[in-house]
């Protein structure tokens, strides 16, 4: 065997190895850009109005907006999008276990509903309610407001 031959051998096998290695990677999370302006009148958000189309959650900044949004939900939704922003979620997984949430099993915190998937879950959540919620926000979550009382 030649100098030459043994090169392009290795070449070829080290072409073949990280071919493999880079089609096990796993691929990358998607770049999550939460929402911060309003997509009808482009002011921060008020994260106490928002209209819920289709399981997502779109934020305004006023109650002016909320008509507007609810008329053409999909029109707000293509502007947040072509502006690159991740339109949030509503709750669908549990946040300890990733099954789907049993709207009968939750944690309510700071005014915000942690639905769960089974009896096990509430603990969990309990003991750091907060970070649950965090990284379900982080993820581009929405979590319900916890229902108030009538007066």
């Amino acid at each position: 065997m030649t100098t030459e031959f043994i090169r392009v051998a290795a070449a070829v096998g080290l072409l073949a190895v990280s071919t493999a290695l880079a089609a096990e990677a796993p691929a990358a999370a998607p770049t999550i850009t939460l929402q911060t302006t309003c997509p009808v009148m482009g002011g921060p958000i008020n994260r106490k109005l928002f209209v819920d189309h289709e399981g997502q959650r779109i934020y305004v900044c006023c109650a002016g907006c909320i008509d507007t949004v609810k008329k053409d939900p999909a029109k707000a939704l293509r502007t947040l999008e072509a502006a690159g922003v991740t339109v949030a979620k509503l709750q669908t997984t549990c946040p300890v276990m990733g099954g789907a949430i049993n709207r009968k099993l939750f944690v309510d915190h700071e005014g915000q509903r942690i639905y769960v998937c089974c009896a096990g879950c509430i603990d969990t959540v309990k003991k750091d309610p907060a970070a649950h919620v965090k990284a379900m926000e982080a993820k581009g979550v929405a979590l319900e407001a916890t229902p108030t009382a009538a007066p």
